[in-house]
């Protein structure tokens, strides 16, 4: 349902500007307070987001990033959003959808907090984004790495206490060690 919307809206793009007006409108989505406070709402609010689809993509839709909302959908989803996540987008220049557009989040990944952020590319065709998950572990990392990073390939060490592993074109993780924890890194580019 996001996709037609989004493919009837790219094509009132090409005629008219404010599609994103249209776009909110139509699914009756709000803009989140930490959004709202800082900018004028795009649209009235309505209580009932449209459902199967998180907040973050609501409001990146909101703000005008169509092309990207599907790949907004499928990063912020894997990097685990929820109802209570919170996160800081940085609004995308004018004209959006043609602009990057950028999200910092908190996450949970085997109960252990972290950060998770994400840059969203508009391309002719698509979109590309690259996302990156921060995770402080309280294990060493060469434990780490035999228990989660085994399938990857090393790479030549940064130094002493950091290492660097890649396993798909686009997949990176770095090992950092502090001691009895180990903050790893993951980077991965989606085209």
């Amino acid at each position: 349902m996001l996709r037609c919307y989004i493919l009837r809206c790219q094509e009132y793009l090409s005629k008219h500007m404010g599609c994103a007006l249209v776009l909110v409108a139509a699914m009756g989505l709000s803009l989140p307070h930490a959004v709202s406070a800082q900018q004028a709402p795009v649209a009235e609010q309505v209580a009932e987001p449209l459902a199967g689809v998180n907040q973050l993509t609501q409001t990146a839709v909101q703000l005008g990033v169509l092309t990207c909302a599907a790949r907004v959908q499928q990063v912020t989803s894997f990097l685990g959003v929820t109802p209570d996540t919170r996160a800081s987008l940085r609004r995308p220049a004018s004209p959006p959808d043609i602009n990057s557009f950028s999200i910092a989040m908190m996450v949970q990944a085997d109960g252990i907090p972290g950060l998770g952020t994400a840059d969203f590319y508009p391309v002719q065709g698509g979109c590309k984004a690259t996302y990156n998950l921060t995770l402080t572990y309280p294990q060493s990392c060469d434990d780490l790495r035999s228990s989660s990073f085994a399938s990857l390939s090393e790479e030549p060490e940064l130094s002493n206490s950091i290492r660097v592993l890649s396993g798909a074109p686009n997949l990176r993780v770095v090992l950092i060690d502090a001691g009895e924890e180990c903050t790893a890194v993951k980077t991965e580019t989606l085209e």
